[in-house]
């Protein structure tokens, strides 16, 4: 048999493989039940259009074109389609949703997985009623101290940096890390005041590397796991160094303070069980602090990020929010910070936040979900089990009838918010599967905004661009240029 084999001439075996791939070509583009919906042809065909899209950081800008193009529906693989009508959302993003997180995020935190990763409900509504106590507004308002400690120590970060252009991009990164590490890790970074990066934020870059080859080249990632090439080793051992600093912090955590210490970090709130639930292990515990690190610091450093390059761009609104802000009394301002409870319901501040909120999104892309068990029948296109949907946020943002002049930055339209406008709206994602730490950035986003703000005009740096603050993406948006200066100066 096998002379028989090694005897056949080469083109067999090459016609062999093309006869494959045309009958791979005829079923997904003729055959697939999904072949009505519209789209590109390339992503009919095959998977690849859509990853070296992602990969290049164009795949929010890219399904937006297409749906501007295509309506409502569109394919973007050969099994997986994307909406963008506001009758879906609840169909699969509510609480009651048969729709789960696909398997796209089991490679996209650090391992063993938790709370962002967990896709069956039971187990995500389990984990979730064990650490959302520690993010009641009780409890962070518990945490309003160390906070402002950080936010202090930006303002005098600014104050050795005023006239010139600063990289606020990287200086809202180093701060939101700072913030998260000490609330999460109870471990000091002092991004801030170092002169290099944290190692931390450069693993978290690895990581975020490493998903995209783990999710799209499993065989390249195999390959790389066994070269032994130190390089190599060093970049595929970025998640194990983030479990690392997790656990090694929570270790020394415990040493220092024990596992009711009464401090104001959230570490101490997540430590202690709630309603008699049996506890976290500690593998559980710094794992999922890893990964609330991870997921809190470059989304809240990216929203800050582009609401200041905005405001820099808008100075009419930076007036009225200072204006605003007049209106809180000199009582609760400390150190040129305000208590947060004085700014928390100033309306003019939080629509100017939803406004940058809704134009960029830190995570804007598709918030993917998979069929159930027998499909299910979406904008009137019956759609099989294990198709990965989605809608991204960065879309719905920009409904035409939700937000008339949806490119404009129009604060005012927040001021009465209508019942689609909230619909629409998903920079935290939506129902069961929100954001756990929402109010811990509405937070930090408002004090940190008023503080700024109050002390301080904004202006942009002359290589500060629409051009460079494009948006690109791998999951999460950042400037194309990866900074964004801006000027700040002291106001008297």
């Amino acid at each position: 048999m096998s002379n028989l084999i090694s005897n056949l001439p080469l083109s067999y075996f090459l016609g062999a493989i093309i006869a494959l791939l045309a009958f791979q070509i005829i079923r997904n583009v003729f055959l697939s039940p999904l072949r009505q919906i519209p789209g590109p042809f390339l992503a009919k065909v095959t998977p690849y259009w859509l990853i070296f899209t992602d990969l290049a950081g164009h795949r929010t800008t890219t399904l937006h074109r297409l749906h501007e193009r295509y309506g409502s529906t569109i394919r973007i693989g050969p099994h997986e389609v994307s909406y963008s009508n506001q009758d879906i959302i609840k169909e699969i993003y509510s609480q009651q949703t048969v729709f789960l997180k696909a398997p796209v995020y089991d490679t996209m935190v650090v391992p063993p997985g938790g709370i962002f990763s967990f896709r069956k409900k039971k187990q995500h509504s389990q984990r979730r009623r064990l650490l959302s106590h520690a993010f009641s507004q009780a409890n962070l308002l518990d945490t309003e101290p160390l906070i402002r400690d950080h936010v202090k120590n930006a303002l005098s970060c600014i104050n050795s940096s005023l006239g010139v252009p600063l990289d606020i991009f990287i200086t809202f990164r180093r701060l939101s890390l700072d913030i998260v590490g000490e609330l999460f890790l109870g471990m000091k970074f002092n991004g801030l005041n170092s002169v290099e990066p944290p190692e931390f934020l450069a693993d978290m870059d690895l990581h975020f590397i490493l998903c995209g080859i783990q999710q799209n080249f499993p065989l390249l990632y195999h390959s790389l796991s066994i070269l032994p090439i130190p390089s190599v080793r060093y970049f595929l051992s970025a998640r194990s160094r983030l479990i690392k600093y997790g656990e090694n912090a929570f270790r020394a955590y415990i040493a220092q303070y024990g596992r009711d210490s009464g401090r104001r970090d959230l570490l101490t709130k997540v430590l202690i069980a709630k309603n008699d639930q049996p506890p976290l292990t500690d593998l559980e515990i710094y794992t999922e602090i890893s990964n609330l690190v991870f997921a809190g610091t470059d989304t809240t450093s990216t929203t800050l990020t582009y609401l200041f390059w905005t405001l820099a761009k808008y100075p009419d609104w930076q007036v009225r929010l200072r204006t605003e802000l007049a209106t809180v009394s000199e009582s609760s301002w400390s150190d040129g910070i305000p208590a947060y409870k004085d700014v928390m319901e100033l309306p003019l501040l939080e629509a100017t936040i939803n406004e940058a909120l809704r134009l960029y999104p830190a995570a804007p892309s598709s918030m993917m979900r998979e069929t159930p068990p027998g499909g299910k029948v979406l904008n009137n296109v019956f759609v099989p089990e294990k198709t990965v949907v989605s809608m991204q946020c960065y879309t719905t943002h920009r409904n035409h009838s939700a937000f008339p002049n949806p490119e404009h930055f129009l604060p005012e339209r927040w001021l009465n918010a209508s019942s689609d406008m909230k619909l629409n709206f998903m920079p935290f994602s939506a129902g069961s599967r929100a954001c756990l730490g929402i109010n811990l950035a509405w937070m930090e986003l408002k004090v940190i905004t008023a503080a700024l703000l109050k002390n301080y005009s904004v202006q942009l740096a002359p290589n500060t661009t629409d051009e460079s603050m494009s948006m690109i993406d791998h999951f999460l948006a950042a400037p194309k240029a990866g900074k964004c200066a801006l000027i700040f100066t002291k106001i008297n």
